[in-house]
């Protein structure tokens, strides 16, 4: 049995381990039980002779596509994704890899609804994949930047969490049939009809986790990676391509904003906030990441002295800079998906919008904020409520673009039975800032990819 991803309920930084006999034994007996997959063989075409055909449909991206969600890949969350969303409106098969519980890394749980909450990540280790002989068609590893589905082969010895990760995603059952794709050569491999991308916002995210605008992929990089993905795609099947650009990663709820948590701490602390401010070196308009209110507790506590270090908020210089990238990256996403007549999804605007006019969902307005409605336990990925808002956002661009006629998702249904959304939750879970231990699975899956 594959042994991997045990993770503590602790304030720690996930650490995963892996069974090398136990991968061996994996591969043996998918060789023994698997029908051989054919060689490659791309084939040639315009990426409109396939427009609503979901015949074949593939996925590629990263943990947003992957239905990550409450920091973790897990069976029971990964159907609530946007991919397998859209799947089930426009009637169309996707497989899964679906992880055992408790999830890579163990899924976080609102274990006490507080005042304040408590999260904390479940006990155990994950067996592995549910079906060793599944070929998933959602071929999103989560904590892939662009660079990683060009170039990330699974890996008969994982040492690194990504390694473990991009094995139980591509690798099952891949390596026991010989074959170590990339994200990019499955995607070209399974000789889809409608191709889904949306890749990037790890790129991004690296300045949220590291507090650093010069932390995010350059610019000319990602656009030359870009370039080469969309190319290959074009060249290598026929699908119908449908692309999602990088929305602004300052908005999710992993970022608090600096006014509520120098409120917080002024009246948890009885410091003014004033007096506050000069000792974090924290201003109004700063946004703080879990690292920061990290510090910020140390330093309240005397355990460490002010100010805050620069690895622990982004101040709108940098907010601005990272905002400047993620449009230039988009500017290279929309160029190159329409050179190759693909159909191009503003995910930037329409969660922009979502951000600032939020619907109303059964009498409730939701929010970006903490345990406001749209993001899940780990402030990066959308609860149930927030990934079917993200599937309309594709449906509705594809019936527009396409013709299609596929239904949107009944958001009201989801919402009414999310255990995230507020109407679902006790008043006394709310919560200005999110916990350190509730963050750390971002640390986890973009700590690899670290720049200073």
């Amino acid at each position: 049995m594959l042994e991997g991803l045990p993770i503590a309920a602790s304030h720690n930084h996930a650490r995963l381990r892996f069974s090398n006999l136990g991968f061996t034994a994996i591969l043996l007996l998918l060789v023994a039980g698997c029908n051989m997959i054919g060689p490659k063989s791309p084939s040639t075409g315009t990426t409109s002779a396939n427009a609503g055909n979901f015949t074949t449909t593939v996925f590629i991206g990263d943990s947003l596509t992957a239905g990550f969600q409450n920091g973790s890949l897990l069976d029971s969350e990964q159907p609530n994704g946007y991919a397998n969303l859209i799947a089930k409106q426009a009637a169309f098969q996707l497989a899964l890899p679906l992880i055992a519980p408790p999830g890579a890394p163990a899924v976080l749980q609102l274990v006490s609804v507080g005042p304040p909450p408590v999260i904390q990540q479940s006990p155990g280790i994950t067996s592995g994949r549910d079906d060793l002989t599944v070929q998933a068609t959602d071929l999103a590893v989560p904590g892939h930047l662009l660079t990683d589905l060009l170039n990330r082969e699974p890996v008969a010895i994982p040492i690194s969490n990504e390694d473990i990760v991009t094995d139980l995603v591509l690798g099952i059952p891949g390596l026991a049939l010989g074959e170590d794709y990339t994200q990019l050569q499955w995607a070209e491999h399974l000789n889809p009809t409608t191709l889904f991308v949306w890749i990037g916002s790890n790129d991004a995210l690296l300045a949220a986790d590291s507090g650093m605008p010069s932390s995010m992929t350059p610019v000319a990089q990602f656009t030359t990676e870009f370039t080469q993905l969309m190319q290959a795609l074009h060249s290598n099947t026929k699908a119908n391509l449908i692309v999602g650009n990088v929305p602004d990663v300052t908005l999710v709820a992993y970022l608090t904003p600096g006014v509520a948590v120098l409120a917080e701490f002024s009246a948890s602390s009885g410091i003014p906030v004033a007096q506050l401010s000069t000792t974090l070196g924290i201003q109004a308009a700063d946004l703080v990441n879990p690292n920061g209110i990290t510090q910020i507790e140390a330093i309240l506590a005397g355990k460490q002295t002010g100010p805050v270090s620069d690895s622990g908020f982004l101040s709108p210089t940098e907010i601005a800079a990272v905002q400047q990238t993620i449009q230039q990256y988009n500017t290279a996403i929309a160029a190159q998906v329409a050179a190759v007549g693909g159909t191009l999804v503003d995910i930037n605007t329409a969660l922009t919008q979502l951000h600032n006019s939020p619907p109303t969902i059964n009498g409730i307005t939701p929010s970006f904020a903490f345990l406001g409605g749209f993001f899940s336990l780990d402030g990066v990925h959308p609860t149930n409520t927030g990934y079917a808002l993200l599937a309309n956002i594709f449906i509705d661009r594809m019936n527009a673009a396409l013709a299609t006629k596929i239904p949107d998702v009944d958001v009201s249904t989801i919402a009414a039975t999310d255990p995230l959304f507020p109407s679902n939750l006790p008043k006394a879970a709310r919560m200005i800032h999110i916990p350190a231990a509730a963050a750390q699975s971002l640390d986890w899956m973009l700590k690899p990819h670290a720049r200073n």
